[in-house]
């Protein structure tokens, strides 16, 4: 038989050359219109997406395909993403069909396989008895997600070959009950012979009723997981009773299960700043603690000023998280709290080389310091042009020229693999010369210092964004700090909650601006145009500032998050903005605050602007001084959940 690979190209020197019409693709891939599809194909030999329907024609018949029908596609388009996509679908596939032998061949070249093609790969190896790749699978099992169904053979192996244990399977109960999923604890039983406290309506009547599962002393690990599921669950509601509760009920436990519930009652405590929560954190001690309850102690202690217990949990972290910016700034804090400050200067000077949030703040804490400047280079043009002439950068143009931006990132960032210096420069020139903004920030954010700061803070639209900014009495470089993060400067881009724009404006909160401005017939399409946005966006920036005490650290977070989050998230005095910030309870917000503070600093370099980070990071105020405001609106971009 010969390949679908041959057949199309069989011919194809007779048809027109023409750009493929991508849409006309996608419609006939989701509707898999395989006669649509082949004619795509023929008529695409020599585009520069001519691998594109000829992708989309082969994955709609995975089914019947032969080897020879994929190898010819990855042999012709090797090193493209779209070869490593086939590759995966076809693992898939051969694993399915429990061809083995084709699978070992292939899996190897693969870049980045996924759990299930994992699971397959182990698969494998228990029928060649290969006890050490069979043994790789072990870390898959400690998941609090569901797992793809071709692990459930891998998994009942190991438990078997005792490779995985009871204990271990108590321990992945553990975190799913930790994770609220008791439909997988429920499935996860039988791996622990079906005990009573597993079962829908104990599981059920801890989640409801959590208070009244601590009427009973716990016998049993089964009991005890069942308590410690209903103390988390109480403890998001009242913790200090959760507390009460759990400590009453678990002297006799063993010392280990102690110490994870006090951790996760701290836990819990100081994503709602508990004041308690470092207490109980150091109840629980540091020993065992993964990444989040790691940061979290630190954060429960800064947020009550105990500088002692910040720089002890600090100095107990792994090195790895040493190395974080956040810890650095916040090791040399607390020693300055306890007055070592000589300590906390190589500490400070050492962080001040970099250009995040807590690189900014220790430089502007250390002053002025004498050194080399970067130099910073600007890409040929010859260097642009070679660059140009890549195959990957070719395709990832031409896909963002018809608006398919997924796969005309994933071109670029495959692209840029391998490259030099000088070539990724001049890459980012390239995008920023094409007015790919999002790929010039992040192409030209690899190569610091070496490129230009205009490649990673560029200034698109500079009269329209200044303009708005200025009839709201707003500065500029906030403004532009804020697009920045919110959508790299693509201003028809679309999240996945609804949020579009340069400035991303959920649905609902763009038809509230819209009437607060007057504009009574308003249409949600109008709001990617980049001036009605930029006003738009401008126009809520200021009616967050005036509720929210004119402070631009609340009102960053309330544009993320929503103001009522933001409100929620003060003190009831006065509250250091640094540790405010630092101790927002959900990430994506915490990380979107300080990046976007970050950025209005390097704005304001180009400005020329003398606004200091400090100042920006003006204490917050209590909630007791901030009188009572609207609740109704929620973040413009819709924020995150805890």
């Amino acid at each position: 038989m010969k390949s679908l690979l041959a057949l199309i190209t069989l011919g194809a020197s007779l048809c027109a050359q023409a750009q493929i019409d991508l849409s006309q693709l996608r419609d006939a891939a989701r509707s898999r219109d395989l006669a649509t599809l082949n004619q795509l194909a023929k008529n695409a030999d020599g585009e520069v997406l001519e691998m594109y329907p000829r992708y989309y024609l082969l994955s709609a018949q995975l089914g019947t395909l032969t080897e020879d029908d994929v190898a010819a596609f990855l042999n012709r388009y090797e090193g493209s993403p779209l070869a490593e996509r086939l590759r995966a679908d076809w693992l898939k596939e051969l694993g399915k069909r429990q061809d083995w032998v084709s699978y070992d061949i292939e899996y190897p070249k693969l870049d980045s396989p996924s759990v299930e093609l994992k699971c397959f790969a182990a698969q494998s190896a228990a029928l060649r008895n290969d006890v050490a790749a069979l043994a790789q699978a072990k870390p898959l099992w400690f998941s609090a997600k569901p797992l793809a169904d071709a692990c459930n053979p891998v998994f009942d192996t190991l438990f078997t070959r005792n490779v995985l244990t009871q204990d271990n399977a108590w321990t992945r109960i553990r975190m799913v009950l930790n994770a609220n999923r008791s439909d997988l604890a429920r499935q996860l039983a039988a791996r622990v012979g079906f005990p009573a406290e597993l079962s829908a309506k104990s599981l059920a009547r801890a989640a409801n009723t959590p208070d009244k599962v601590f009427d009973a002393a716990a016998e049993g690990r089964a009991a005890r997981e069942m308590q410690l599921y209903a103390m988390q669950r109480l403890a998001r509601k009242d913790a200090d009773r959760a507390a009460q509760l759990f400590q009453s009920t678990s002297i006799n436990w063993p010392e280990a299960d102690q110490r994870y519930g006090w951790q996760q009652l701290g836990l819990i405590a100081a994503k709602n700043h508990n004041d308690s929560a470092s207490t109980w954190f150091a109840r629980g001690g540091t020993a065992e603690l993964d990444e989040a309850g790691r940061f979290w102690s630190v954060r429960a202690a800064l947020r009550v000023r105990d500088f002692k217990a910040v720089l002890a949990r600090i100095d107990a972290m792994p090195a790895d998280d040493l190395q974080l910016s956040v810890w650095r700034y916040w090791k040399a804090e607390a020693l300055k709290a306890q007055g070592r400050g000589a300590e906390a200067q190589p500490l400070l000077l050492d962080l001040s080389d970099g250009d995040d949030f807590y690189s900014l703040l220790a430089r502007e804490e250390i002053g002025p310091v004498v050194g080399a400047q970067p130099q910073h280079r600007r890409a040929e043009a010859a260097e642009v042009r070679a660059i140009e002439n890549v195959p990957g950068i070719r395709r990832a143009l031409a896909l963002y020229a018809q608006n398919w931006r997924v796969e005309g990132t994933r071109e670029w960032s495959w692209a840029l693999k391998g490259m030099s210096d000088n070539q990724m420069l001049a890459a980012a020139t390239l995008a920023d010369q094409r007015g790919l903004y999002d790929r010039s920030i992040d192409t030209a954010e690899r190569l610091k210092p070496l490129s230009d700061p205009t490649l990673r803070y560029p200034y698109p639209w500079r009269n329209v964004v200044t303009r708005a900014a200025q009839e709201q009495g707003l500065d500029p470089a906030w403004v532009y700090g804020l697009i920045r993060q919110e959508s790299r400067f693509v201003p028809d881009i679309r999240s996945s909650a609804g949020a579009a724009g340069l400035m991303q404006l959920m649905p609902a909160t763009a038809k509230w601006v819209a009437g607060k401005m007057g504009r009574k017939r308003f249409d949600l399409s109008e709001v990617t145009d980049i001036p009605t946005n930029v006003s738009m966006g401008t126009f809520y920036l200021r009616y967050l500032l005036d509720r929210l005490d004119d402070h631009p650290v609340l009102v960053t977070a309330g544009y993320n998050a929503g103001p009522g989050r933001a409100r929620n998230w003060q003190n009831d005095d006065a509250l250091d903005a640094a540790i405010y910030i630092e101790t927002i309870p959900f990430d994506e917000t915490r990380n979107y605050v300080k990046k976007v503070l970050a950025n209005a600093q390097h704005y304001g370099a180009g400005f020329g602007t003398s606004t200091t980070l400090h100042q920006r990071l003006a204490a917050i105020p209590g909630k007791l001084v901030t009188p009572p405001q609207d609740n109704s609106l929620g973040g413009a971009d819709g924020g995150d959940s805890n």
